[in-house]
């Protein structure tokens, strides 16, 4: 009986060496292996061990490991290719932006220029500082706010982006109703001149008989 225990935890052993080692927990492992603190609880499938004591008295440093069961993959997700018109479009927005920008700094005086080149600078860093911030806070962040604080970013710049359009939409009324009233008062215009034009016809028709 005493045999037939011990060959069965064996069999269990090697059941479990053979998991242990398998390609993807070999890679989930190498994956995880010398993350630093912050890198490892960003991670979903790794998981970041304290530094502690064991029951032998061995002490054992902080390390990250792979969570059980997720095999940790460097790759990235892949990302959306733009078709031939998306490229030509960004790339004409991109050059549109560029001419306006241009034009712009030509009707500037030198003053102008290097106030506005001093702005551009002030919001570079500012930009760059709430970039750290906030990946700073990403980092102290568990994987559940990471996801909520995803889809809330998700949610703000589909609001802006339904926002922009409104205004856009809002914008071409606009100017639609400002053409049309234009229209209205050349067609107004004209048709004074022509009755101007008809009662001097008629003046000068008169006169002659």
């Amino acid at each position: 009986m005493f045999r037939f225990l011990i060959g069965k935890f064996a069999a269990l052993a090697l059941v479990l060496a053979v998991f242990a080692f398998s390609p993807a927990s070999a890679n989930a492992a190498s994956a995880c292996k010398g993350l630093s603190k912050s890198s490892c609880t960003s991670n979903d499938s790794c998981s970041y061990v304290k530094a502690h004591s064991r029951s032998d008295g061995t002490k054992v440093k902080a390390f990250c490991r792979a969570k059980p069961g997720k095999a940790a993959s460097s790759k990235k997700k892949p990302t959306k290719k733009m078709t031939t018109a998306e490229k030509k479009k960004a790339a004409d927005k991109k050059k549109t932006a560029a001419a306006k920008k241009k034009k712009a700094e030509e009707k500037m005086t030198p003053a102008e220029k290097k106030k506005a080149k001093e702005k551009a600078k002030k919001d570079a860093a500012k930009e760059k500082a709430a970039k750290a911030k906030a990946k700073k806070a990403e980092e102290k962040m568990t994987p559940a706010e990471k996801k909520k604080a995803k889809a809330a970013e998700k949610k703000k710049k589909a609001a802006e982006k339904k926002k922009a359009a409104a205004e856009k939409k809002a914008e071409a009324k606009k100017k639609k109703a400002e053409a049309k009233k234009k229209k209205a008062e050349a067609a107004k215009k004209k048709k004074a001149a022509d009755k101007k034009k008809k009662d001097k016809k008629k003046k000068d028709k008169k006169k002659e008989s």
